[in-house]
């Protein structure tokens, strides 16, 4: 089954593009959308907060709100939180299980950078020069400071952990592209780092987690290995 989002408007399709379901309007434009991992289930992100769908019912099936506007979405591996990158600054960040719901704000400015590790235990996030990792194990992030990851020398534009492995790479404005390995709550080391001619502007992990694919602003395309 495929998703789109079009304005306010959420379409699932078949494998055969036939439509299957159309949802209700949302109340304001849709700025995100992603399945849950492993379930039939879709969430979407407009202004007021996360919206969760199941294909087989008419309406929505859970609201977890806020007064805010979302630009990415970032369902964590195992389901059991939600994080959002925000208009305003900050990164929103929902545990399924209870509705709780924490904020974490201080980025210069707004985050359009999420990605999860395989362990659904850290988080990483753009929204300025550095990486802030935030470590959700146990109580979760609130309260806590990030492992903060300093070498890029502009904005980020993108951060993406190994599907499988350990290993976190960033990419900026500055072409640079920075490969890390976390040590444990607030130690980090950069195990490789490449210059491009131009600012990131995408980063791809091989299903392999053995080469990063990255394209850059002058429309072209590198391949690293990473051993």
């Amino acid at each position: 089954m495929l998703a789109s989002a079009a304005g306010r408007k959420l379409k699932l399709w078949s494998a055969a593009g036939d439509l299957v379901h159309q949802c209700p309007d949302h109340q304001s434009t849709i700025s995100g959308i992603q399945w849950k991992p492993r379930v039939k289930q879709l969430a979407s992100i407009a202004y007021g907060g996360v919206t969760l769908w199941d294909p087989q019912q008419s309406e929505a099936v859970r609201r977890l709100e806020w007064v805010g506007s979302s630009l990415v979405i970032a369902w964590s591996p195992d389901g059991k939180y939600i994080a959002t990158g925000d208009q305003d600054s900050t990164v929103h960040f929902w545990i399924m299980s209870t509705g709780d719901d924490l904020q974490m704000s201080g980025y210069p400015t707004k985050v359009r950078e999420l990605s999860w590790d395989a362990t659904s235990r850290y988080l990483a996030t753009g929204g300025g020069q550095e990486v802030s990792v935030w470590d959700c194990s146990g109580r979760g992030p609130a309260g806590t400071s990030p492992i903060t990851l300093s070498r890029h020398k502009d904005f980020l534009s993108v951060v993406r952990f190994q599907h499988r492995g350990e290993l976190l790479a960033s990419g900026g404005a500055d072409g640079l592209v920075y490969v890390w390995k976390l040590r444990g709550s607030l130690r980090s080391v950069a195990v490789h780092e490449a210059a491009l001619a131009a600012g990131i502007t995408s980063l791809v992990w091989s299903p392999n987690d053995q080469y990063i694919a990255v394209g850059d602003e002058s429309g072209g395309v590198r391949v690293f290995s990473i051993s």
